[in-house]
């Protein structure tokens, strides 16, 4: 089944980009009279008939609607250092949208190598990610922040504050239409590889604290040289978890989608 998106369809638009008209009627092949289906990007699938079958503007009616297509059973925040290399965080982005992501941050630490981050293509690569895996809500990729900023504002459910997107109120929105904004504080956890003892805290494996509660978790990877000592200890001070992912030694990007599956599969 083919997935098409149209983020203005469930405020009433009736018509796909050029982009998207391009694929549905040029590739595709599809004409009018045909049964395409939508998503919006906030987790609503729309099954839609053709009216005008435009290359550059395809324009549909809506025939129905069904509410948390190709949702999860948890809401997962990564945090993640962009790697030097572009592609590895682009293949990261696009894995962890496959597997089950809400948010994505990239986050600049005292070690990062890559401190430019342009969003433009992986915000296409998440979409098609999405529609090839038949994801209703897109993820939200924040604009980057420095570590020490993140963990000021790190939590929605906490502090009611959401990070600078291209969409705030359409991120406001689904939030609350989630209902993700709670009271309680998610779980937050920072992978870290070296001992955290001399801090006052006690590293554990990620495994064992996802068995406390993972239905609501935001996660911190940090670049290639790891986090600073400044940057953990305030990371405990704030209340975060240090965690393990194992004994082997991952890049960045192979980290972050560790964690991203090892909180899928605690939700299975």
């Amino acid at each position: 089944m083919e997935i098409f998106y149209s983020p203005d369809i469930a405020q009433g638009g009736t018509r796909l980009d050029a982009i998207e008209s391009g694929h549905c009627i040029k590739v595709l092949r599809h004409r009018k009279g045909d049964i395409i289906n939508i998503v919006d990007g906030a987790g609503t699938l729309f099954r839609c008939e053709i009216t005008d079958d435009n290359p550059r503007c395809v324009v549909f009616n809506v025939l129905e609607r069904q509410e948390g297509y190709g949702s999860h059973p948890y809401r997962l925040h990564v945090a993640v250092a962009p790697p030097k290399n572009t592609e590895r965080f682009d293949w990261f982005v696009e894995k962890a949208t496959e597997i089950g992501v809400d948010e994505i941050s990239p986050i600049f630490g005292d070690y990062s190598e890559r401190r430019i981050f342009k969003r433009e293509r992986s915000e296409r690569i998440i979409i098609a990610a999405a529609k090839q895996s038949h994801k209703g809500a897109i993820p939200l990729l924040h604009d980057p922040v420095t570590v020490r900023e993140f963990l000021e504002h790190s939590s929605c459910a906490e502090s009611g504050k959401v990070f600078s997107c291209p969409d705030t109120e359409k991120v406001i929105s689904r939030l609350h239409t989630a209902k993700q904004l709670s009271e309680r504080t998610p779980l937050r956890l920072i992978c870290y590889c070296d001992e955290v003892e001399s801090l006052g805290a006690k590293k554990i494996h990620i495994t064992e604290a996802l068995r406390k509660d993972a239905s609501d978790v935001i996660i911190m990877i940090g670049p290639e040289g790891d986090f600073s000592r400044e940057e953990i200890a305030q990371a405990i001070k704030s209340g975060w978890q240090p965690v393990s992912l194992g004994e082997s030694r991952l890049r960045i990007e192979t980290a972050a989608l560790t964690a991203v599956a090892a909180v899928y599969l605690a939700n299975c």
